[in-house]
Protein backbone atom coordinates (compact mmCIF):
# COMPACT_ATOMS: atom_id res chain seq x y z
CA UNK A 1 0.00 0.00 0.00
CA UNK A 2 1.33 3.43 -0.87
CA UNK A 3 2.17 5.58 2.12
CA UNK A 4 0.39 8.46 0.44
CA UNK A 5 -3.05 6.91 0.08
CA UNK A 6 -5.75 6.59 2.76
CA UNK A 7 -6.02 3.22 4.47
CA UNK A 8 -9.76 3.13 3.93
CA UNK A 9 -10.55 2.58 7.60
CA UNK A 10 -11.38 6.17 8.40
CA UNK A 11 -11.85 9.58 6.79
CA UNK A 12 -8.80 11.70 6.16
CA UNK A 13 -8.25 15.36 6.83
CA UNK A 14 -10.25 17.24 4.21
CA UNK A 15 -7.41 19.70 3.70
CA UNK A 16 -5.08 16.95 2.51
CA UNK A 17 -5.34 16.25 -1.24
CA UNK A 18 -3.38 13.40 -2.88
CA UNK A 19 -1.04 15.96 -4.46
CA UNK A 20 -0.63 17.69 -1.11
CA UNK A 21 0.10 14.37 0.59
CA UNK A 22 2.79 13.55 -1.95
CA UNK A 23 4.35 16.97 -1.44
CA UNK A 24 4.27 16.55 2.33
CA UNK A 25 5.81 13.08 2.02
CA UNK A 26 8.71 14.50 0.00
CA UNK A 27 9.04 17.39 2.44
CA UNK A 28 9.13 15.04 5.44
CA UNK A 29 11.92 13.05 3.78
CA UNK A 30 13.95 16.22 3.19
CA UNK A 31 13.33 17.46 6.71
CA UNK A 32 14.39 14.08 8.11
CA UNK A 33 17.56 14.12 5.98
CA UNK A 34 18.71 17.46 7.39
CA UNK A 35 17.32 17.43 10.95
CA UNK A 36 18.76 14.03 11.84
CA UNK A 37 22.03 15.01 10.19
CA UNK A 38 22.38 18.03 12.49
CA UNK A 39 22.23 15.80 15.57
CA UNK A 40 24.99 13.49 14.31
CA UNK A 41 27.18 16.36 13.14
CA UNK A 42 27.05 17.74 16.67
CA UNK A 43 27.87 14.25 17.94
CA UNK A 44 31.25 14.46 16.21
CA UNK A 45 32.03 18.15 16.53
CA UNK A 46 31.11 19.03 20.12
CA UNK A 47 33.45 16.48 21.79
CA UNK A 48 36.28 17.52 19.44
CA UNK A 49 35.71 21.18 20.26
CA UNK A 50 35.47 20.47 23.99
CA UNK A 51 38.70 18.47 23.85
CA UNK A 52 40.41 21.25 21.88
CA UNK A 53 39.52 23.91 24.47
CA UNK A 54 40.99 21.79 27.27
CA UNK A 55 38.05 20.11 29.02
CA UNK A 56 38.67 16.82 30.85
CA UNK A 57 36.69 13.59 30.21
CA UNK A 58 34.21 14.22 33.03
CA UNK A 59 33.51 17.76 31.78
CA UNK A 60 33.18 16.53 28.19
CA UNK A 61 30.68 13.91 29.36
CA UNK A 62 28.64 16.58 31.12
CA UNK A 63 28.74 18.91 28.10
CA UNK A 64 27.53 16.12 25.83
CA UNK A 65 24.86 15.11 28.36
CA UNK A 66 23.61 18.69 28.66
CA UNK A 67 22.04 18.68 25.20
CA UNK A 68 19.59 16.01 26.37
CA UNK A 69 18.45 17.70 29.59
CA UNK A 70 15.71 19.92 28.13
CA UNK A 71 14.56 17.31 25.58
CA UNK A 72 14.09 14.86 28.44
CA UNK A 73 11.89 17.37 30.26
CA UNK A 74 10.07 18.94 27.29
CA UNK A 75 9.82 16.35 24.51
CA UNK A 76 6.33 15.28 25.57
CA UNK A 77 5.12 18.87 25.66
CA UNK A 78 6.80 19.50 22.32
CA UNK A 79 4.90 16.59 20.80
CA UNK A 80 1.63 17.88 22.24
CA UNK A 81 2.31 21.31 20.73
CA UNK A 82 2.94 19.64 17.35
CA UNK A 83 -0.40 17.86 17.58
CA UNK A 84 -2.09 21.15 18.51
CA UNK A 85 -0.45 23.69 16.18
CA UNK A 86 0.68 21.44 13.34
CA UNK A 87 3.96 19.62 12.94
CA UNK A 88 5.19 21.63 9.93
CA UNK A 89 4.68 24.92 11.73
CA UNK A 90 6.61 23.79 14.83
CA UNK A 91 9.32 22.27 12.65
CA UNK A 92 9.97 25.61 10.94
CA UNK A 93 10.38 27.39 14.29
CA UNK A 94 12.79 24.94 15.91
CA UNK A 95 14.76 24.41 12.70
CA UNK A 96 15.46 28.14 12.58
CA UNK A 97 17.21 27.78 15.93
CA UNK A 98 19.35 24.90 14.60
CA UNK A 99 20.41 27.20 11.77
CA UNK A 100 21.68 29.97 14.08
CA UNK A 101 22.89 28.55 17.41
CA UNK A 102 25.81 26.49 15.97
CA UNK A 103 27.54 29.74 14.97
CA UNK A 104 28.01 30.61 18.66
CA UNK A 105 30.12 27.54 19.50
CA UNK A 106 33.48 28.73 18.09
CA UNK A 107 33.43 31.74 20.47
CA UNK A 108 32.45 29.57 23.46
CA UNK A 109 35.42 27.95 25.18
CA UNK A 110 34.20 28.06 28.77
CA UNK A 111 32.55 25.03 30.30
CA UNK A 112 29.50 27.01 31.48
CA UNK A 113 28.94 28.61 28.06
CA UNK A 114 29.13 25.27 26.29
CA UNK A 115 26.64 23.83 28.76
CA UNK A 116 24.23 26.70 28.02
CA UNK A 117 24.55 26.28 24.25
CA UNK A 118 24.08 22.56 24.53
CA UNK A 119 20.89 23.05 26.52
CA UNK A 120 19.36 25.34 23.87
CA UNK A 121 20.59 23.62 20.72
CA UNK A 122 19.88 20.21 22.21
CA UNK A 123 16.23 21.13 22.66
CA UNK A 124 15.90 22.72 19.22
CA UNK A 125 17.63 19.91 17.33
CA UNK A 126 15.75 17.21 19.23
CA UNK A 127 12.37 18.83 18.54
CA UNK A 128 13.33 19.21 14.87
CA UNK A 129 14.06 15.49 14.67
CA UNK A 130 10.86 14.68 16.51
CA UNK A 131 8.83 16.90 14.20
CA UNK A 132 10.26 15.31 11.05
CA UNK A 133 9.63 11.82 12.47
CA UNK A 134 6.06 12.76 13.43
CA UNK A 135 5.53 14.15 9.95
CA UNK A 136 6.73 10.87 8.46
CA UNK A 137 4.36 8.90 10.70
CA UNK A 138 1.45 11.00 9.45
CA UNK A 139 2.31 10.77 5.76
CA UNK A 140 3.30 7.07 5.86
CA UNK A 141 0.23 5.94 7.83
CA UNK A 142 2.59 3.97 10.08
CA UNK A 143 3.57 1.38 7.45
CA UNK A 144 6.91 -0.37 8.06
CA UNK A 145 7.97 -0.19 4.40
CA UNK A 146 7.35 3.54 4.12
CA UNK A 147 9.02 4.22 7.45
CA UNK A 148 11.98 2.16 6.28
CA UNK A 149 12.32 4.51 3.30
CA UNK A 150 12.21 7.48 5.65
CA UNK A 151 14.87 5.83 7.81
CA UNK A 152 17.06 5.24 4.74
CA UNK A 153 16.86 8.89 3.70
CA UNK A 154 17.64 10.13 7.22
CA UNK A 155 20.60 7.79 7.47
CA UNK A 156 22.02 9.10 4.22
CA UNK A 157 21.93 12.50 5.92
CA UNK A 158 23.56 11.20 9.06
CA UNK A 159 26.17 9.46 6.88
CA UNK A 160 27.18 12.58 4.98
CA UNK A 161 27.00 15.01 7.91
CA UNK A 162 29.76 13.55 10.15
CA UNK A 163 32.13 13.15 7.19
CA UNK A 164 31.60 16.76 6.16
CA UNK A 165 32.15 18.26 9.62
CA UNK A 166 35.06 15.94 10.46
CA UNK A 167 36.94 16.85 7.27
CA UNK A 168 36.03 20.53 7.60
CA UNK A 169 37.31 20.53 11.20
CA UNK A 170 40.68 19.12 10.07
CA UNK A 171 41.08 21.41 7.05
CA UNK A 172 39.33 24.69 7.88
CA UNK A 173 38.81 24.68 11.66
CA UNK A 174 35.95 25.24 14.06
CA UNK A 175 34.22 28.19 12.38
CA UNK A 176 33.77 26.44 9.05
CA UNK A 177 32.74 23.16 10.70
CA UNK A 178 30.02 24.75 12.83
CA UNK A 179 28.89 26.80 9.81
CA UNK A 180 28.25 23.49 8.03
CA UNK A 181 25.86 22.51 10.83
CA UNK A 182 24.09 25.87 10.49
CA UNK A 183 23.62 25.25 6.77
CA UNK A 184 22.02 21.87 7.46
CA UNK A 185 19.67 23.55 9.90
CA UNK A 186 18.75 25.94 7.11
CA UNK A 187 18.00 22.93 4.90
CA UNK A 188 15.44 21.74 7.47
CA UNK A 189 13.81 25.18 7.40
CA UNK A 190 13.60 25.04 3.61
CA UNK A 191 11.74 21.71 3.56
CA UNK A 192 9.42 22.80 6.36
CA UNK A 193 8.47 25.80 4.21
CA UNK A 194 8.10 23.53 1.16
CA UNK A 195 5.35 21.47 2.84
CA UNK A 196 1.69 22.23 2.23
CA UNK A 197 -0.05 24.87 4.30
CA UNK A 198 -2.70 22.48 5.69
CA UNK A 199 -1.21 20.43 8.53
CA UNK A 200 -2.53 16.95 9.19
CA UNK A 201 -4.11 16.90 12.64
CA UNK A 202 -5.69 13.49 12.99
CA UNK A 203 -7.37 10.68 11.17
CA UNK A 204 -10.70 9.51 12.65
CA UNK A 205 -13.90 11.45 13.21
CA UNK A 206 -14.68 9.40 16.32
CA UNK A 207 -11.40 10.25 18.04
CA UNK A 208 -11.59 13.03 20.65
CA UNK A 209 -10.16 16.27 19.29
CA UNK A 210 -10.16 19.82 20.56
CA UNK A 211 -10.21 22.99 18.43
CA UNK A 212 -6.91 24.67 17.66
CA UNK A 213 -5.91 27.12 20.38
CA UNK A 214 -3.80 30.24 20.01
CA UNK A 215 -0.03 29.85 19.87
CA UNK A 216 0.41 31.29 23.36
CA UNK A 217 -2.26 28.98 24.79
CA UNK A 218 -0.78 25.93 23.07
CA UNK A 219 2.71 26.64 24.42
CA UNK A 220 1.46 26.63 28.02
CA UNK A 221 1.60 23.07 29.44
CA UNK A 222 -1.70 21.54 30.51
CA UNK A 223 -1.63 18.64 32.94
CA UNK A 224 -4.53 16.79 31.31
CA UNK A 225 -2.72 16.60 27.96
CA UNK A 226 0.47 15.42 29.63
CA UNK A 227 -1.45 12.82 31.59
CA UNK A 228 -2.96 11.43 28.40
CA UNK A 229 0.45 11.39 26.69
CA UNK A 230 2.12 9.63 29.62
CA UNK A 231 -0.89 7.31 29.77
CA UNK A 232 0.12 5.95 26.35
CA UNK A 233 2.78 4.00 28.22
CA UNK A 234 0.00 1.79 29.64
CA UNK A 235 -0.42 0.31 26.14
CA UNK A 236 1.88 -2.77 26.19
CA UNK A 237 3.34 -2.13 22.73
CA UNK A 238 4.15 1.49 23.60
CA UNK A 239 5.73 0.43 26.92
CA UNK A 240 7.90 -2.02 25.00
CA UNK A 241 8.95 0.64 22.48
CA UNK A 242 9.89 3.02 25.29
CA UNK A 243 12.03 0.40 27.03
CA UNK A 244 13.93 -0.67 23.94
CA UNK A 245 14.22 2.95 22.76
CA UNK A 246 16.16 3.75 25.92
CA UNK A 247 18.56 0.88 25.21
CA UNK A 248 18.78 1.53 21.48
CA UNK A 249 19.89 5.11 22.09
CA UNK A 250 22.73 4.19 24.47
CA UNK A 251 25.28 3.18 21.78
CA UNK A 252 24.65 6.55 20.13
CA UNK A 253 25.15 8.28 23.48
CA UNK A 254 28.48 6.49 23.90
CA UNK A 255 29.43 7.32 20.32
CA UNK A 256 28.66 11.00 20.89
CA UNK A 257 30.84 11.29 24.00
CA UNK A 258 33.84 9.17 25.00
CA UNK A 259 33.93 7.14 21.78
CA UNK A 260 35.06 10.27 19.94
CA UNK A 261 37.42 11.21 22.79
CA UNK A 262 38.96 7.72 22.89
CA UNK A 263 39.54 7.66 19.14
CA UNK A 264 41.13 11.11 19.28
CA UNK A 265 43.36 9.99 22.16
CA UNK A 266 44.72 7.03 20.17
CA UNK A 267 45.65 9.38 17.34
CA UNK A 268 42.79 9.26 14.84
CA UNK A 269 42.01 12.49 13.00
CA UNK A 270 38.67 14.25 12.90
CA UNK A 271 38.20 13.08 9.32
CA UNK A 272 38.63 9.40 10.23
CA UNK A 273 36.43 9.75 13.32
CA UNK A 274 33.74 11.39 11.21
CA UNK A 275 34.03 8.60 8.64
CA UNK A 276 33.59 5.93 11.34
CA UNK A 277 30.47 7.65 12.65
CA UNK A 278 29.23 8.11 9.09
CA UNK A 279 29.91 4.47 8.25
CA UNK A 280 27.63 3.40 11.07
CA UNK A 281 24.90 5.58 9.59
CA UNK A 282 25.50 4.28 6.06
CA UNK A 283 25.28 0.70 7.31
CA UNK A 284 21.99 1.69 8.90
CA UNK A 285 20.62 2.31 5.41
CA UNK A 286 21.05 -1.37 4.58
CA UNK A 287 19.66 -2.40 7.95
CA UNK A 288 16.57 -0.25 7.43
CA UNK A 289 16.06 -1.67 3.94
CA UNK A 290 16.02 -5.18 5.40
CA UNK A 291 13.63 -4.35 8.25
CA UNK A 292 10.36 -5.11 6.44
CA UNK A 293 11.50 -8.42 4.82
CA UNK A 294 13.09 -9.73 8.03
CA UNK A 295 10.02 -8.73 10.05
CA UNK A 296 8.08 -11.31 8.04
CA UNK A 297 10.45 -14.01 9.31
CA UNK A 298 11.15 -12.93 12.90
CA UNK A 299 8.75 -11.54 15.48
CA UNK A 300 9.19 -7.77 15.60
CA UNK A 301 9.79 -7.43 19.35
CA UNK A 302 12.40 -10.21 19.40
CA UNK A 303 14.12 -8.75 16.35
CA UNK A 304 14.33 -5.30 17.95
CA UNK A 305 15.87 -6.67 21.16
CA UNK A 306 18.42 -8.71 19.19
CA UNK A 307 19.40 -5.67 17.13
CA UNK A 308 19.80 -3.53 20.23
CA UNK A 309 21.97 -6.15 21.97
CA UNK A 310 24.27 -6.44 18.95
CA UNK A 311 24.70 -2.66 18.73
CA UNK A 312 25.58 -2.46 22.45
CA UNK A 313 28.26 -5.14 22.08
CA UNK A 314 29.68 -3.48 18.95
CA UNK A 315 30.29 -0.15 20.73
CA UNK A 316 31.38 -1.63 24.07
CA UNK A 317 34.33 -3.56 22.62
CA UNK A 318 35.86 -0.43 21.04
CA UNK A 319 39.01 -0.49 23.27
CA UNK A 320 39.68 -4.09 22.18
CA UNK A 321 39.64 -2.99 18.54
CA UNK A 322 41.51 0.31 18.81
CA UNK A 323 44.78 -1.16 17.55
CA UNK A 324 43.30 -1.98 14.12
CA UNK A 325 41.32 0.49 12.04
CA UNK A 326 39.78 -2.31 9.98
CA UNK A 327 38.23 -3.78 13.14
CA UNK A 328 36.85 -0.39 14.16
CA UNK A 329 35.34 -0.12 10.70
CA UNK A 330 33.74 -3.57 10.99
CA UNK A 331 32.31 -2.79 14.44
CA UNK A 332 30.87 0.50 13.18
CA UNK A 333 29.23 -1.28 10.24
CA UNK A 334 27.69 -3.96 12.46
CA UNK A 335 26.44 -1.40 14.96
CA UNK A 336 24.91 0.77 12.25
CA UNK A 337 23.16 -2.11 10.50
CA UNK A 338 21.64 -3.29 13.77
CA UNK A 339 20.39 0.15 14.73
CA UNK A 340 19.13 0.82 11.23
CA UNK A 341 17.01 -2.32 11.25
CA UNK A 342 15.51 -1.58 14.66
CA UNK A 343 14.40 1.99 13.90
CA UNK A 344 11.55 1.41 11.41
CA UNK A 345 10.38 -1.59 13.41
CA UNK A 346 9.97 0.52 16.54
CA UNK A 347 8.22 3.35 14.72
CA UNK A 348 5.93 0.88 13.00
CA UNK A 349 4.90 -0.59 16.37
CA UNK A 350 4.46 2.92 17.75
CA UNK A 351 2.50 4.18 14.76
CA UNK A 352 0.07 1.25 14.91
CA UNK A 353 -0.37 1.57 18.68
CA UNK A 354 -0.99 5.31 19.04
CA UNK A 355 -4.09 7.13 17.68
CA UNK A 356 -3.35 9.51 14.77
CA UNK A 357 -4.34 12.54 16.83
CA UNK A 358 -1.60 11.68 19.35
CA UNK A 359 1.29 10.82 17.02
CA UNK A 360 3.22 13.90 18.14
CA UNK A 361 2.69 13.04 21.81
CA UNK A 362 3.76 9.44 21.17
CA UNK A 363 6.96 10.50 19.42
CA UNK A 364 7.57 13.07 22.17
CA UNK A 365 7.18 10.43 24.86
CA UNK A 366 9.69 8.21 23.10
CA UNK A 367 12.10 11.10 22.67
CA UNK A 368 11.88 11.94 26.37
CA UNK A 369 13.05 8.41 27.15
CA UNK A 370 15.82 8.38 24.55
CA UNK A 371 17.13 11.78 25.61
CA UNK A 372 17.19 10.62 29.21
CA UNK A 373 19.55 7.89 27.99
CA UNK A 374 21.57 10.52 26.11
CA UNK A 375 21.85 12.50 29.33
CA UNK A 376 22.54 9.59 31.69
CA UNK A 377 25.09 7.58 29.69
CA UNK A 378 27.65 10.30 28.78
CA UNK A 379 27.60 11.76 32.30
CA UNK A 380 27.87 8.35 33.97
CA UNK A 381 30.50 7.13 31.53
CA UNK A 382 32.54 10.30 32.00
CA UNK A 383 32.57 9.83 35.76
CA UNK A 384 33.50 6.16 35.32
CA UNK A 385 36.34 7.18 33.00
CA UNK A 386 37.67 9.61 35.63
CA UNK A 387 37.58 6.87 38.25
CA UNK A 388 38.77 3.79 36.31
CA UNK A 389 39.92 5.04 32.91
CA UNK A 390 38.25 5.45 29.53
CA UNK A 391 38.79 1.86 28.38
CA UNK A 392 37.23 0.33 31.50
CA UNK A 393 34.23 2.65 31.24
CA UNK A 394 33.30 1.04 27.88
CA UNK A 395 33.16 -2.40 29.46
CA UNK A 396 31.21 -1.29 32.52
CA UNK A 397 28.54 0.50 30.48
CA UNK A 398 28.28 -2.39 28.01
CA UNK A 399 27.81 -5.02 30.73
CA UNK A 400 25.10 -3.02 32.50
CA UNK A 401 23.18 -2.36 29.28
CA UNK A 402 23.28 -6.00 28.20
CA UNK A 403 21.85 -7.04 31.56
CA UNK A 404 18.98 -4.58 31.04
CA UNK A 405 18.38 -5.95 27.52
CA UNK A 406 18.27 -9.48 28.93
CA UNK A 407 15.75 -8.37 31.56
CA UNK A 408 13.47 -6.84 28.89
CA UNK A 409 13.69 -10.01 26.78
CA UNK A 410 12.81 -12.12 29.83
CA UNK A 411 9.90 -9.86 30.79
CA UNK A 412 8.35 -10.04 27.30
CA UNK A 413 8.99 -13.75 26.68
CA UNK A 414 6.12 -15.68 25.15
CA UNK A 415 3.99 -12.57 24.60
CA UNK A 416 3.69 -10.95 21.19
CA UNK A 417 3.93 -7.19 21.53
CA UNK A 418 1.18 -5.75 19.40
CA UNK A 419 -1.01 -2.71 19.19
CA UNK A 420 -4.13 -2.50 21.29
CA UNK A 421 -7.16 -3.02 18.97
CA UNK A 422 -8.47 0.32 17.73
CA UNK A 423 -11.90 0.32 19.47
CA UNK A 424 -10.36 -0.75 22.78
CA UNK A 425 -7.62 1.84 22.43
CA UNK A 426 -10.15 4.58 21.79
CA UNK A 427 -12.16 3.58 24.87
CA UNK A 428 -8.93 3.48 26.87
CA UNK A 429 -7.92 7.00 25.89
CA UNK A 430 -11.43 8.37 26.41
CA UNK A 431 -11.38 6.83 29.86
CA UNK A 432 -8.14 8.62 30.71
CA UNK A 433 -9.69 11.86 29.54
CA UNK A 434 -12.94 11.31 31.47
CA UNK A 435 -11.14 10.46 34.70
CA UNK A 436 -10.10 14.09 35.14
Amino acid sequence: MSPLRPRGDGPQDSSATPAGERRDWRASLGAGFFSNGVWDMLTVLVPLHALAVGLNPAEIGLVVAARSVLPTALSIHGGIVMDELGVRRVLAWVAAATATLPLLYPVSSWFALLIGLQLLLGLASNLAMGASQTWSLQTSRGETGALARFSIVTRIGTFLGPIIVGATWDVLGAWAAFACIALWGAGTVAFAVYGTAGDFRGGRDDMPREPVRSVAAALLPRWEEHRQAIGLATIPAVAFVLAVSFLRNTPGAVQGSLYVVYLADIGLTGTIIGMLVALAELSGVFGSALAAPVERLVRADRLVIACVAVSIVAISITPLLGHALVLLIAAAAVRGASQGMSQPLMYSILGRSVPPTMHGAGVGLRHAVTRFASMLIPAGMGLAAEAWGIETSFYIVGAVLLLVAAAIAFATRGALVSARPAPERRRHLRGMSDEG
